[in-house]
């Protein structure tokens, strides 16, 4: 197995930036960082070209970017652990049972409140689906631990694990960091098939 070839560019405005002007920033720091312009497939996914994958994440001040080589593929997602939600009702919408023990031992050795660790798990689960160019199925995958590093480990449905086999993907890496108030989550799949044929 190759080592995946991965950059990240992430960039802070001075306060918090309207939705339209988000979106001009990502495709601004697109083209700074690949030199190619933003396109979007059917799926609303962020292409620029078949031999690079691209994610983009935006939330409040903070734009960023992750590119990886093919045929790798890269989905991530930056949010604002203090974001202000419904607690109960996204634990009940995102957090499997099986994810429960996870979530609450995680949730104590980081000394986070409910509602930043319950963003926490809701970023890792969309910058999978991101990676996975699906719609979100957060219930679908089970996060089985996160480790003191970061380092997430997963579950699948039936479901997904066979929509990966479809798509010829296999799970590289998964992993949060934490800056401030914004936890940065990323998940690296391989394109098995392709890399397959390359060698």
């Amino acid at each position: 197995m190759r080592k995946a070839n991965w950059k990240l560019k992430i960039i802070r405005t001075d306060g918090g930036l309207a939705y339209p002007k988000q979106r001009e920033a990502v495709a601004s720091l697109v083209y700074e960082f690949t030199g190619r312009k933003l396109k979007h497939s059917k799926t609303g996914r962020p292409f620029v070209g078949k031999f690079v994958d691209i994610s983009v994440s935006h939330t409040d001040d903070v734009v960023a970017v992750a590119a990886v080589s093919a045929p790798y593929r890269t989905g991530i997602d930056v949010e604002n652990i203090k974001s202000r939600i419904n607690t109960k009702r996204f634990l009940r919408m995102v957090i499997t049972e099986k994810e429960l023990p996870v979530f609450n031992r995680f949730r104590e050795n980081r000394r986070l409140a409910n509602n930043s660790a319950a963003v926490v798990f809701w970023s890792v689960k969309e910058s999978f689906f991101k990676c996975l160019d699906c719609d979100l199925k957060v219930r679908k995958i089970n996060i089985l631990n996160i480790s003191k590093k970061g380092v997430v480990r997963f579950g699948f449905s039936d479901e997904i694990a066979d929509l990966m086999k479809k798509n010829g993907l296999e799970m590289r890496l998964s992993r949060v960091d934490f800056k401030n108030n914004y936890v940065f989550s990323r998940v690296i799949m391989e394109h098995v098939r392709q890399s397959l044929s390359n060698r």
